[in-house]
Protein backbone atom coordinates (compact mmCIF):
# COMPACT_ATOMS: atom_id res chain seq x y z
CA UNK A 1 0.00 0.00 0.00
CA UNK A 2 2.93 2.23 0.08
CA UNK A 3 4.64 3.76 -2.95
CA UNK A 4 8.67 4.27 -1.86
CA UNK A 5 9.68 4.79 -5.24
CA UNK A 6 9.79 8.86 -5.48
CA UNK A 7 12.46 10.46 -3.64
CA UNK A 8 12.94 13.55 -1.55
CA UNK A 9 15.73 16.20 -2.10
CA UNK A 10 14.53 19.21 -0.35
CA UNK A 11 14.85 20.51 3.51
CA UNK A 12 11.53 20.49 4.78
CA UNK A 13 9.72 23.28 6.10
CA UNK A 14 6.98 21.75 8.03
CA UNK A 15 8.59 22.24 11.54
CA UNK A 16 9.38 25.84 12.49
CA UNK A 17 9.12 27.66 15.91
CA UNK A 18 5.66 28.71 16.79
CA UNK A 19 4.19 26.78 13.71
CA UNK A 20 0.87 25.48 14.11
CA UNK A 21 1.07 25.83 17.55
CA UNK A 22 -0.77 23.27 20.37
CA UNK A 23 -1.87 22.83 23.72
CA UNK A 24 -1.84 20.37 25.85
CA UNK A 25 -5.32 19.14 25.99
CA UNK A 26 -5.85 16.42 23.35
CA UNK A 27 -8.28 16.67 20.62
CA UNK A 28 -11.14 14.60 20.13
CA UNK A 29 -10.13 10.95 19.27
CA UNK A 30 -9.91 9.95 15.51
CA UNK A 31 -12.92 7.98 14.51
CA UNK A 32 -14.42 6.42 11.08
CA UNK A 33 -11.38 3.99 10.75
CA UNK A 34 -10.31 1.00 11.94
CA UNK A 35 -8.19 0.18 15.02
CA UNK A 36 -6.38 -2.86 16.28
CA UNK A 37 -8.43 -4.46 19.05
CA UNK A 38 -6.59 -7.72 20.01
CA UNK A 39 -4.38 -10.38 18.62
CA UNK A 40 -6.40 -13.14 17.56
CA UNK A 41 -4.77 -15.56 20.00
CA UNK A 42 -6.23 -13.69 22.71
CA UNK A 43 -9.65 -13.90 21.82
CA UNK A 44 -10.75 -17.44 22.98
CA UNK A 45 -13.74 -19.13 21.61
CA UNK A 46 -16.61 -19.42 24.20
CA UNK A 47 -15.50 -16.71 26.43
CA UNK A 48 -16.47 -12.92 26.66
CA UNK A 49 -14.06 -9.68 26.94
CA UNK A 50 -14.98 -6.65 28.56
CA UNK A 51 -13.07 -3.82 26.62
CA UNK A 52 -13.28 -0.26 25.77
CA UNK A 53 -12.43 1.48 23.08
CA UNK A 54 -12.58 5.43 22.37
CA UNK A 55 -14.60 5.66 25.68
CA UNK A 56 -17.37 2.92 24.70
CA UNK A 57 -18.09 -0.29 26.67
CA UNK A 58 -17.60 -3.05 24.41
CA UNK A 59 -17.63 -6.69 24.64
CA UNK A 60 -16.11 -9.16 22.51
CA UNK A 61 -16.08 -13.13 21.88
CA UNK A 62 -16.53 -15.50 18.54
CA UNK A 63 -19.41 -17.13 17.53
CA UNK A 64 -20.72 -20.41 16.69
CA UNK A 65 -18.36 -20.21 13.55
CA UNK A 66 -15.24 -19.51 15.59
CA UNK A 67 -15.82 -15.65 13.49
CA UNK A 68 -15.26 -12.35 15.87
CA UNK A 69 -17.95 -10.30 17.25
CA UNK A 70 -18.53 -7.24 19.48
CA UNK A 71 -21.28 -5.48 21.27
CA UNK A 72 -22.17 -2.52 23.22
CA UNK A 73 -21.42 -4.01 26.78
CA UNK A 74 -24.98 -2.40 28.11
CA UNK A 75 -27.99 -4.45 28.32
CA UNK A 76 -30.59 -2.69 27.08
CA UNK A 77 -32.85 -3.84 30.34
CA UNK A 78 -31.36 -2.23 33.06
CA UNK A 79 -27.90 -1.43 31.69
CA UNK A 80 -26.20 -4.22 33.29
CA UNK A 81 -22.79 -5.65 31.36
CA UNK A 82 -22.65 -8.19 29.28
CA UNK A 83 -19.75 -8.59 29.48
CA UNK A 84 -20.75 -10.07 33.18
CA UNK A 85 -22.32 -12.79 31.68
CA UNK A 86 -22.02 -15.95 29.83
CA UNK A 87 -21.81 -17.56 26.63
CA UNK A 88 -24.56 -19.57 25.79
CA UNK A 89 -24.68 -22.53 22.69
CA UNK A 90 -27.91 -22.43 20.84
CA UNK A 91 -29.66 -25.35 19.21
CA UNK A 92 -29.30 -23.59 16.13
CA UNK A 93 -25.33 -24.14 16.43
CA UNK A 94 -25.35 -20.36 17.18
CA UNK A 95 -24.10 -18.52 20.39
CA UNK A 96 -25.50 -16.04 22.31
CA UNK A 97 -24.70 -13.62 24.98
CA UNK A 98 -26.79 -14.41 28.62
CA UNK A 99 -27.13 -10.95 30.55
CA UNK A 100 -26.79 -12.05 34.36
CA UNK A 101 -29.29 -10.06 35.87
CA UNK A 102 -32.75 -10.97 33.64
CA UNK A 103 -31.46 -13.89 31.79
CA UNK A 104 -31.99 -11.50 28.65
CA UNK A 105 -30.48 -13.30 25.58
CA UNK A 106 -28.65 -11.26 22.59
CA UNK A 107 -27.32 -12.82 19.25
CA UNK A 108 -23.95 -11.73 18.30
CA UNK A 109 -25.12 -9.63 15.51
CA UNK A 110 -27.01 -7.45 18.25
CA UNK A 111 -30.42 -8.49 18.11
CA UNK A 112 -32.66 -9.86 21.16
CA UNK A 113 -33.10 -14.25 20.98
CA UNK A 114 -34.96 -14.70 24.33
CA UNK A 115 -36.78 -12.91 27.52
CA UNK A 116 -37.48 -15.60 29.93
CA UNK A 117 -39.86 -13.24 32.16
CA UNK A 118 -42.22 -13.33 28.76
CA UNK A 119 -44.94 -15.39 29.03
CA UNK A 120 -46.59 -17.15 25.88
CA UNK A 121 -48.66 -14.22 23.61
CA UNK A 122 -47.97 -11.91 25.19
CA UNK A 123 -47.74 -9.14 22.83
CA UNK A 124 -43.60 -7.83 22.72
CA UNK A 125 -41.66 -7.89 19.66
CA UNK A 126 -38.29 -9.11 20.33
CA UNK A 127 -37.47 -7.66 16.67
CA UNK A 128 -37.43 -4.57 18.16
CA UNK A 129 -34.98 -5.19 20.64
CA UNK A 130 -30.96 -4.46 19.53
CA UNK A 131 -28.02 -4.05 20.87
CA UNK A 132 -25.30 -1.98 19.11
CA UNK A 133 -23.07 -4.18 17.35
CA UNK A 134 -18.71 -3.41 15.71
CA UNK A 135 -17.77 -3.98 12.67
CA UNK A 136 -14.51 -6.64 12.90
CA UNK A 137 -12.19 -7.82 10.67
CA UNK A 138 -9.22 -10.74 11.56
CA UNK A 139 -6.58 -10.13 9.58
CA UNK A 140 -3.05 -11.04 10.05
CA UNK A 141 -3.42 -12.66 13.64
CA UNK A 142 -5.43 -9.26 14.42
CA UNK A 143 -8.94 -8.41 15.29
CA UNK A 144 -9.37 -5.11 13.88
CA UNK A 145 -12.67 -2.96 14.87
CA UNK A 146 -14.25 0.37 13.34
CA UNK A 147 -15.08 2.92 15.37
CA UNK A 148 -17.60 5.08 13.61
CA UNK A 149 -18.99 8.78 14.70
CA UNK A 150 -22.31 7.67 13.55
CA UNK A 151 -23.05 4.67 15.82
CA UNK A 152 -24.99 3.41 12.33
CA UNK A 153 -22.10 3.71 10.40
CA UNK A 154 -20.02 0.77 8.72
CA UNK A 155 -16.23 1.21 7.39
CA UNK A 156 -16.16 1.69 3.73
CA UNK A 157 -12.23 0.00 3.43
CA UNK A 158 -10.73 -2.77 5.09
CA UNK A 159 -7.80 -2.74 7.83
CA UNK A 160 -5.12 -1.49 6.49
CA UNK A 161 -2.23 -4.42 5.27
CA UNK A 162 1.78 -3.57 4.61
CA UNK A 163 3.66 -3.92 1.50
CA UNK A 164 6.72 -5.47 3.89
CA UNK A 165 4.06 -8.24 6.17
CA UNK A 166 6.32 -11.37 6.43
CA UNK A 167 4.71 -14.56 4.88
CA UNK A 168 5.93 -17.53 5.01
CA UNK A 169 6.24 -19.42 1.64
CA UNK A 170 2.54 -20.49 0.67
CA UNK A 171 0.93 -18.23 3.41
CA UNK A 172 -1.50 -15.29 2.50
CA UNK A 173 -1.47 -14.07 5.88
CA UNK A 174 1.02 -13.84 8.43
CA UNK A 175 1.02 -14.77 11.22
CA UNK A 176 2.15 -12.94 14.42
CA UNK A 177 5.20 -14.37 16.19
CA UNK A 178 5.46 -12.25 19.45
CA UNK A 179 3.52 -8.87 21.04
CA UNK A 180 3.98 -6.87 24.32
CA UNK A 181 1.20 -4.69 25.42
CA UNK A 182 1.24 -2.03 28.01
CA UNK A 183 -0.85 0.93 29.32
CA UNK A 184 0.07 4.50 28.39
CA UNK A 185 -2.12 7.21 31.03
CA UNK A 186 -2.42 9.52 28.26
CA UNK A 187 -4.23 10.97 25.45
CA UNK A 188 -4.20 9.06 22.14
CA UNK A 189 -3.02 12.44 20.38
CA UNK A 190 0.29 12.26 23.00
CA UNK A 191 0.66 8.33 22.60
CA UNK A 192 1.05 8.83 18.99
CA UNK A 193 3.78 12.01 18.92
CA UNK A 194 5.88 9.21 21.71
CA UNK A 195 5.18 7.02 19.03
CA UNK A 196 6.74 9.28 16.38
CA UNK A 197 9.04 10.99 18.35
CA UNK A 198 13.01 10.18 17.40
CA UNK A 199 14.89 12.24 19.66
CA UNK A 200 13.50 10.55 23.13
CA UNK A 201 15.23 7.26 22.47
CA UNK A 202 18.76 7.72 23.80
CA UNK A 203 16.83 9.47 26.91
CA UNK A 204 13.69 6.97 27.74
CA UNK A 205 15.44 3.88 27.00
CA UNK A 206 18.61 3.49 28.09
CA UNK A 207 20.09 0.12 27.07
CA UNK A 208 23.10 -1.32 24.67
CA UNK A 209 20.55 -2.18 22.90
CA UNK A 210 19.91 1.41 21.78
CA UNK A 211 22.93 4.65 21.02
CA UNK A 212 22.86 6.22 24.48
CA UNK A 213 22.61 10.29 25.19
CA UNK A 214 26.16 10.34 25.95
CA UNK A 215 27.17 9.29 21.54
CA UNK A 216 24.61 11.02 19.91
CA UNK A 217 25.21 11.63 16.29
CA UNK A 218 23.66 13.16 13.72
CA UNK A 219 20.78 11.58 10.99
CA UNK A 220 19.11 12.26 7.48
CA UNK A 221 16.00 10.70 6.99
CA UNK A 222 14.39 10.77 3.50
CA UNK A 223 10.54 10.65 3.72
CA UNK A 224 7.75 10.48 1.45
CA UNK A 225 4.03 10.51 1.80
CA UNK A 226 1.61 7.16 2.08
CA UNK A 227 -1.53 6.36 1.91
CA UNK A 228 -2.98 7.83 5.29
CA UNK A 229 0.94 8.61 6.68
CA UNK A 230 4.06 8.74 5.63
CA UNK A 231 6.99 6.76 5.17
CA UNK A 232 10.55 6.73 5.68
CA UNK A 233 12.49 5.63 2.57
CA UNK A 234 14.27 2.22 2.26
CA UNK A 235 17.97 2.75 3.95
CA UNK A 236 20.71 1.19 5.14
CA UNK A 237 20.40 1.30 8.64
CA UNK A 238 23.79 2.53 11.39
CA UNK A 239 24.79 -1.03 13.37
CA UNK A 240 22.47 -2.59 16.13
CA UNK A 241 22.16 -5.70 17.67
CA UNK A 242 18.54 -6.74 15.65
CA UNK A 243 20.14 -5.97 12.68
CA UNK A 244 23.83 -8.30 12.92
CA UNK A 245 21.38 -10.81 14.00
CA UNK A 246 19.41 -10.57 10.71
CA UNK A 247 22.72 -10.10 8.83
CA UNK A 248 23.18 -10.00 5.40
CA UNK A 249 22.72 -6.19 3.18
CA UNK A 250 20.14 -4.99 5.53
CA UNK A 251 17.54 -2.76 5.06
CA UNK A 252 14.95 -0.83 6.61
CA UNK A 253 11.64 1.00 6.03
CA UNK A 254 9.39 2.50 8.55
CA UNK A 255 5.49 3.69 7.79
CA UNK A 256 3.21 5.41 10.19
CA UNK A 257 0.28 5.66 9.13
CA UNK A 258 -3.09 6.95 10.95
CA UNK A 259 -4.98 6.29 13.45
CA UNK A 260 -1.54 5.47 15.47
CA UNK A 261 0.25 2.75 13.09
CA UNK A 262 3.98 2.25 12.85
CA UNK A 263 5.77 -0.32 11.04
CA UNK A 264 9.12 -0.86 10.97
CA UNK A 265 10.30 -3.48 8.23
CA UNK A 266 13.79 -5.11 8.17
CA UNK A 267 15.22 -6.82 5.66
CA UNK A 268 18.03 -8.58 3.78
CA UNK A 269 17.97 -10.92 0.82
CA UNK A 270 17.00 -13.85 2.34
CA UNK A 271 14.35 -12.95 5.43
CA UNK A 272 12.03 -10.65 6.71
CA UNK A 273 10.89 -8.74 9.96
CA UNK A 274 8.17 -6.29 10.96
CA UNK A 275 7.77 -4.42 14.14
CA UNK A 276 4.30 -3.18 14.69
CA UNK A 277 3.10 -0.57 17.01
CA UNK A 278 -0.39 -0.09 17.50
CA UNK A 279 -2.35 2.49 19.81
CA UNK A 280 -5.65 2.16 20.54
CA UNK A 281 -6.87 5.04 22.86
CA UNK A 282 -9.79 3.61 26.10
CA UNK A 283 -10.53 6.38 26.67
CA UNK A 284 -9.60 10.48 26.77
CA UNK A 285 -7.03 9.95 28.89
CA UNK A 286 -5.41 6.25 28.38
CA UNK A 287 -4.44 4.38 25.92
CA UNK A 288 -3.65 0.60 25.02
CA UNK A 289 0.15 0.03 22.95
CA UNK A 290 0.82 -3.20 21.45
CA UNK A 291 4.01 -4.11 19.89
CA UNK A 292 3.58 -6.95 17.68
CA UNK A 293 6.34 -8.85 15.73
CA UNK A 294 6.42 -10.94 12.54
CA UNK A 295 9.42 -12.46 10.90
CA UNK A 296 10.57 -15.58 9.34
CA UNK A 297 14.24 -15.39 10.91
CA UNK A 298 14.86 -18.93 12.10
CA UNK A 299 17.07 -17.81 14.99
CA UNK A 300 14.68 -15.27 16.49
CA UNK A 301 12.69 -18.01 17.58
CA UNK A 302 14.87 -18.93 19.81
CA UNK A 303 15.67 -15.73 20.90
CA UNK A 304 11.98 -14.76 21.95
CA UNK A 305 12.35 -16.91 24.78
CA UNK A 306 14.44 -14.53 26.66
CA UNK A 307 13.09 -11.36 24.56
CA UNK A 308 9.86 -10.21 27.05
CA UNK A 309 11.71 -8.83 29.79
CA UNK A 310 13.33 -6.47 27.76
CA UNK A 311 10.70 -5.67 25.14
CA UNK A 312 8.29 -5.29 28.70
CA UNK A 313 10.93 -2.97 30.28
CA UNK A 314 10.91 -0.77 27.04
CA UNK A 315 7.59 -0.51 27.15
CA UNK A 316 7.32 0.52 30.64
CA UNK A 317 9.62 3.06 30.04
CA UNK A 318 7.27 4.73 27.36
CA UNK A 319 4.85 4.26 30.10
CA UNK A 320 6.75 5.89 32.95
CA UNK A 321 7.41 9.07 30.53
CA UNK A 322 4.13 9.52 29.63
CA UNK A 323 3.34 9.50 33.45
CA UNK A 324 5.58 12.10 33.89
CA UNK A 325 4.34 14.31 31.10
CA UNK A 326 0.75 13.71 32.38
CA UNK A 327 2.26 16.19 35.36
CA UNK A 328 3.01 18.80 33.44
CA UNK A 329 0.22 18.46 31.01
CA UNK A 330 -2.52 18.67 33.76
CA UNK A 331 -1.68 22.37 34.18
CA UNK A 332 -2.43 23.08 29.79
CA UNK A 333 0.85 24.54 29.17
CA UNK A 334 1.79 25.78 25.74
CA UNK A 335 3.93 23.19 23.95
CA UNK A 336 7.17 23.70 22.15
CA UNK A 337 8.52 22.35 18.35
CA UNK A 338 11.77 22.21 16.99
CA UNK A 339 12.88 21.67 13.58
CA UNK A 340 13.65 19.02 12.30
CA UNK A 341 12.58 16.31 15.37
CA UNK A 342 9.18 17.71 15.86
CA UNK A 343 8.07 17.62 11.91
CA UNK A 344 6.93 13.92 12.54
CA UNK A 345 4.72 15.30 15.04
CA UNK A 346 3.42 18.11 13.23
CA UNK A 347 2.85 15.58 10.06
CA UNK A 348 0.15 13.25 12.29
CA UNK A 349 -1.40 16.63 13.65
CA UNK A 350 -2.27 17.78 9.94
CA UNK A 351 -3.23 14.20 9.35
CA UNK A 352 -5.38 14.12 11.90
CA UNK A 353 -6.76 17.32 11.11
CA UNK A 354 -7.07 16.30 7.42
CA UNK A 355 -8.96 12.55 8.16
CA UNK A 356 -11.91 14.33 10.25
CA UNK A 357 -12.02 17.19 7.74
CA UNK A 358 -12.55 14.90 4.97
CA UNK A 359 -14.91 12.86 6.90
CA UNK A 360 -17.18 15.44 8.06
CA UNK A 361 -17.71 16.92 4.47
CA UNK A 362 -17.59 13.63 2.87
CA UNK A 363 -15.09 14.02 0.46
CA UNK A 364 -11.88 11.92 -0.15
CA UNK A 365 -8.68 12.20 2.19
CA UNK A 366 -5.90 14.30 0.75
CA UNK A 367 -2.69 13.63 1.87
CA UNK A 368 -1.03 17.01 3.54
CA UNK A 369 2.53 15.45 4.17
CA UNK A 370 5.05 16.33 1.49
CA UNK A 371 8.86 14.73 0.46
CA UNK A 372 11.15 16.23 2.70
CA UNK A 373 14.84 15.15 4.33
CA UNK A 374 15.03 15.33 7.65
CA UNK A 375 17.92 16.02 9.92
CA UNK A 376 18.65 15.58 13.93
CA UNK A 377 20.84 13.73 16.26
CA UNK A 378 19.83 10.92 18.21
Amino acid sequence: MTDTTSSASAPTPAAKPGDDPFRALGGPLIRDIWYVAMTADELKSGKLYKKKFLGEPIVMGRDGKGAPFALRDVCPHRAVPLSAGQMLDEPDGGKTVECPYHGWRFRTDGGCAHIPSLVKDQPFDLEKIRVRKYALAEQDGLIWIYMPTDPAGEPDSTPPRFENMVLLKGQTEAKVKYVQRAELACHQDHAVIGLLDPAHTPFVHKSPLWRSSKTLKEKEKHYAPSEMGFTMLSHKPVNSYIYNIIGGEIRVEIQFLLPGLRAESIRNEKYGFLGLAAITPIDENLCEIREIMYWDVPILNLIKLIARPFTHTFLEQDARIMKLQGEGLSYNPPLMQIPDADTLMVWYRRLKREWMTAKAEGRDFKNPVKPAVLRWRT
